[in-house]
């Protein structure tokens, strides 16, 4: 074991006559600047995943800086829905708003933003270990913060914009211990104050930055010599912000703790048969933990239910987590009074992680790599002092030398590991480059993840098969993916509701109106439908499936839950009319049409329902209506054709028909309408013509 100083003497300057080496900034700003290039391939990167929660889907991020007001008096993202939830990072969203303000929808200031925060979190961390590793050989500090820097696990948090709340709170709380250090060694208070206020301000940005409450006085303690008593006296600002910050989210939340909601989809140790299994399950889930730290290979941003199934301990993983566990806590206790730097590393990890590892109490989450963003500090520090053993013995953390760098064994093994965990960080920035891309990757990884394949058969559905045009190939492509994904989510948990919900919609787009109402009803039973977006969908689907009944009394629901909603209003009128309930028709369309004049879909139904009293002229006027804001509109062409069929008007009819033709070269219903038109007007031979083309459209 490598030797070194008393632990209680301070950092110093380098002795008068001492090699003067490399300044400590120097070495600092190249670990950010290591940092920033290693994620300068995520500047062009969209938003992905859980972006939308906290920005472009939150009512308070996009006011801009007018909504930081709300943002500080409501939990985290209330902007963007109703349910409780116990999180309160006002400054994380405050950034966002700020972000918004001067750069509406655009990813890019944000992924800059991370990047910058993450270069100051690895200069800030290389400038602590520096001072607190110091009678360890120079190379240690500076190999644990790249260790630290270049890990793969990262990538999550700084290239999904959402996790700044996770730089942040990193960044203000190692801030914190470095001007926590300062004051121990040079006893200005004003740099205790500061380290209080960055303190608050990682509290701010994110809950967790409570265990730097246990790393101040652990360093201090380990490193400066400090007393109990001392550390004590040393920590009374912190508790005073702490306490601040608990008065604060009592203040907003009306609670102090948690009050969120525990879901299985979540967290799959909700599923527990015992406590014993829920233990045995968060042990595997924190032996997962280092194994990912060894070997980031499989990288996945969601571990939710069932990626990681229950278990008891007889599984050998939860076996052998716990007697790692006990290994390390008993190498803990046997080096704690001799103050071993190594023990430090492992406190470090096992205090930080301590709130998001299941094993004390449950949280919102089986597993996540951002968990680990503050952690793997701790096993940085550890893996970087059992490679120090290869170095020199006794020579102390002053500013690195020509001569501390010419260590070819330590190189030998660090230098190559370093390499390939830049490379795979660099490789899987790659990934979060949109939110199909990821999904589609993390599929692979994660391919018992219900979330994932909603997530993925949601994004098939919202981002590619909704924007194909109507009856497309792409479009029918993009469904069947959609359904395939959509069902493989509910058949691992048969009782998501929300996948159940999208894959309605998805068998609703492809006009499949029985599976969209057994897929709504499933959704339904599992989750009442209280808004009206579901009851409009719903409703929908039974219209299309004929049950009328049933549509008019959910869309009749819709339009109460929300009156000023035009497509509402339009739905429940197109299935009054289909039900025979003209009058009742009417006055829904006319609704629709206060609402917007031009809506084109309120025209063409008013037009339908015109024609299904036989009043084809009124029928007409309708149709032009809609013709006038939508020119191609191929259905309103059709049907004004159909209606001059009606009234003997075969000229004008074709007139219609090859508009509509022309809007769509492969719409068969105008295809079949010329070729019959044309048969009845004697043209047979181009009536062959037409019928022949719609037979070819119609053909896969």
């Amino acid at each position: 074991m490598m030797e070194h100083l008393p632990l209680d003497e301070p950092m110093t300057a380098a002795k008068p006559g001492a090699t003067k080496g490399i300044p400590t900034s120097y070495v600092a700003l190249f670990c950010a600047l290591i940092a920033a290039l290693l994620y300068i391939n995520t500047l062009g990167h969209e938003f992905t995943i859980d972006d939308g929660t906290v920005i472009g889907n939150n009512r308070f991020t996009k006011q801009g800086i007018q909504g930081i007001d709300d943002i500080f008096s409501e939990a985290y993202r209330a902007g963007f829905w109703d349910r409780q939830e116990g999180l309160y990072r006002p400054l994380s969203v405050a950034l966002f708003a700020l972000e918004w303000e001067f750069f509406p929808d655009n990813p890019l200031p944000g992924h800059l933003i991370n990047i910058l925060l993450y270069a100051l979190s690895a200069a800030c961390l290389y400038l602590v270990l520096f001072r607190l590793l110091s009678s360890l050989h120079p190379l240690v500090p500076l190999t644990a913060t790249l260790i630290w820097l270049v890990h793969p696990l990262h990538t999550e948090v700084v290239a999904n914009i959402k996790s700044s709340d996770e730089l942040l709170a990193f960044l203000f709380g190692i801030a914190g211990l470095l001007m926590l250090i300062r004051y121990t060694d040079q006893g200005h208070k004003a740099s205790l104050v500061f380290a209080s206020l960055t303190f608050a301000l990682a509290l701010l940005a994110k809950e967790n930055s409570v265990t730097w409450l246990g790393v101040y006085p652990l360093s201090l303690w380990f490193f400066r010599g400090k007393s109990p008593a001392s550390l004590l006296r040393t920590c009374i600002p912190f508790v005073l912000v702490l306490i601040g910050f608990f008065a604060l989210r009592l203040a907003v939340l009306g609670e102090i703790g948690g009050g969120f909601e525990l879901m299985l989809i979540n967290n799959s140790m909700v599923g527990a048969k015992s406590a014993g299994e829920q233990l045995a399950t968060a042990l595997l889930t924190n032996g997962k933990y280092l194994l990912l730290f060894l070997f980031p290979k499989n990288l996945a941003f969601d571990y939710s239910y069932n990626t990681i199934p229950t278990v008891s301990f007889s599984h050998p993983g939860a076996l052998l987590s716990l007697l790692i566990c006990v290994a390390a806590c008993w190498f803990v206790i046997r080096t704690f009074n001799r103050k071993h730097p190594m023990a430090f590393g492992i406190l470090f990890y096992l205090g930080t992680i301590a709130l998001v590892s299941n094993v004390f109490m449950l949280i919102e989450a089986t597993m996540a790599e951002r968990f680990t963003f503050t952690p793997s500090v701790g096993l940085a520090i550890v893996l970087a002092i059992g490679f120090g053993n290869l170095l020199p013995k006794g020579e102390r953390s002053q500013p690195l030398q020509a001569s501390s760098l010419r260590q070819p064994l330590f190189l030998a093994l660090v230098l190559p590991a370093l390499l390939l965990l830049s490379a795979r960080t660099i490789s899987r920035n790659t990934d979060w480059k949109d939110n199909l891309t990821l999904l589609e990757h993390d599929v692979k990884v994660s391919p018992n993840s219900a979330r994932i394949r909603y997530a993925l058969g949601s994004a098939y559905l919202i981002e590619k098969a909704l924007k194909e045009p109507e009856g497309s190939v792409a479009k029918t492509n993009y469904l069947d993916r959609a359904i395939a994904e959509l069902s493989r989510g509910v058949t691992i948990l048969p009782n998501y509701n929300e996948a159940w919900y999208h894959l309605g919609l998805a068998y609703k787009e492809k006009n499949n109106a029985a599976e969209a109402v057994r897929a709504l009803e499933q959704a339904r039973s599992y989750k009442a439908f209280t808004d009206a977006e579901h009851l409009n969908a719903i409703g929908l689907a039974y219209g299309m499936n004929g049950q009328f009944d049933k549509a008019i009394a959910d869309l009749r629901e819709a339009c109460k839950l929300s009156p000023g909603d035009v497509d509402v209003w339009n739905n429940y009128g197109l299935y009054l009319s289909d039900a025979g309930m003209f009058t009742e028709s009417h006055a829904a369309l006319d609704t629709a049409l206060r609402i917007d004049t031009r809506s084109e879909k309120a025209l063409y139904n008013k037009g339908n329902t015109f024609a299904k009293q036989s009043n084809y002229t009124s029928a007409l006027i309708y149709y032009r209506k809609a013709l006038d804001v939508k020119p191609n509109y191929t259905d309103a062409l059709n049907n004004s054709g159909n209606c001059h069929i009606l009234l003997n008007r075969p000229d004008s009819a074709l007139v219609y028909f090859k508009k509509a033709a022309e809007a769509d070269p492969g719409n068969t219903k105008a295809l079949i309408n010329i070729g019959v038109t044309l048969n009845t007007m004697g043209d047979t031979a181009q009536a062959r013509i037409y019928l022949e083309r719609a037979g070819r459209a119609n053909t896969p």
